[in-house]
């Protein structure tokens, strides 16, 4: 089986909200039972690629953090909803998670040295070398990481609770009021980045804007606020901030570990070379967002107010 595209452990996956396509109800579906399957079907396959034994290890990682990162979002939307391990549904989620951080940080860090090094350029060799290094670190911490087993067994109980969760629940107002929550989280954060704001701050709007994608994608109706123009730009600003907050991460190994690259003057090019990277990412970020944070919340609200009748 090839999880180069992990749909194909998912039956839910010829309608799966995620991609391109829109959601739709089927016939006699209720927006709480279609949100409850597909936070099922979300975590069998993060468990059925964690099982997968012919792919790469960091590849495997990949495609089950993100995974784990749409249910999260569901998982906030639905935090009122009663089950199994409601007080616990969100930390024990995130903890199975973060026994797979430490590889793909890893992996992170290597990767963008890479992109660095393809683009040519004075510091080329520089960054061509440090990939070589960070790469072997990756191997190492994939080598050192917990067996998948150990994340299967956390994920096993998350599934558990997942099922527990009722049939019947008012999943339109808990859904819009996820949304709107994610959109005044974003907006806030949108606006702190372009006050100057930290690499918390960017690193959080990162957070909202997937959060407020992942909800987006359970609209069964066409909303100015969730369309799929609107979707593909909210791809295209986590990617953005994605890769803003993996150079910062960059940024911030070379500083802790300045023997990374042996000679000051290629540090501190290689290190010039980052900022420019990250400036250029942020001013585009900035107005990427102001197209979908330009809106009062309370604007956006009324556009998804619709929810509230289903």
């Amino acid at each position: 089986m090839s999880v180069d595209d992990d749909a194909s452990v998912r039956p839910f996956a010829d309608r799966s909200p995620f991609g391109d396509v829109g959601f739709c109800l089927a016939p006699g579906e209720t927006l709480a039972a279609a949100m409850k399957a597909v936070s099922i079907e979300e975590i069998g396959g993060a468990i059925a690629l964690l099982g997968e034994t012919a792919c790469e290890r960091s590849h495997v990682v990949h495609l089950v953090r993100r995974r784990l990162k749409r249910i999260r979002s569901l998982l906030v939307a639905l935090d009122e909803v009663p089950g199994a391990n409601r007080p616990a549904r969100v930390r024990q989620l995130r903890d199975a998670a973060r026994l797979l951080a430490p590889g793909r940080d890893a992996d992170v860090l290597a990767a963008s040295a890479a992109r660095i090094a393809a683009d040519g350029g004075e510091v080329a060799g520089v960054a061509t070398r440090l990939a070589e290094r960070l790469a072997g670190a990756a191997d190492a911490a994939h080598a050192a990481a917990v067996p998948f087993e150990t994340v299967i067994a956390r994920l096993r109980a998350s599934e558990a609770d997942l099922r527990s969760l009722p049939d019947d629940f008012p999943a339109g107002p808990l859904l819009a009021a996820g949304l709107v929550a994610a959109y005044r989280g974003g907006r806030r954060d949108w606006r702190d980045c372009g006050d100057g704001g930290s690499d918390e701050a960017l690193h959080d709007w990162r957070k909202q804007v997937k959060d407020r994608r992942h909800l987006s994608a359970m609209v069964p109706f066409e909303t100015p606020v969730t369309s799929r123009a609107v979707r593909r730009d909210l791809d295209r600003l986590a990617e953005i901030l994605g890769d803003e907050h993996d150079f910062a991460l960059l940024a911030a190994r070379l500083a802790a570990e300045p023997d990374l690259v042996e000679r000051r003057g290629d540090r501190e090019a290689l290190g010039e070379t980052i900022a420019r990277r990250r400036r250029r990412l942020k001013k585009e970020a900035l107005a990427l967002g102001e197209e979908l944070y330009g809106d009062r919340v309370r604007d956006f609200a009324a556009a998804v107010a619709g929810l509230d009748e289903i």
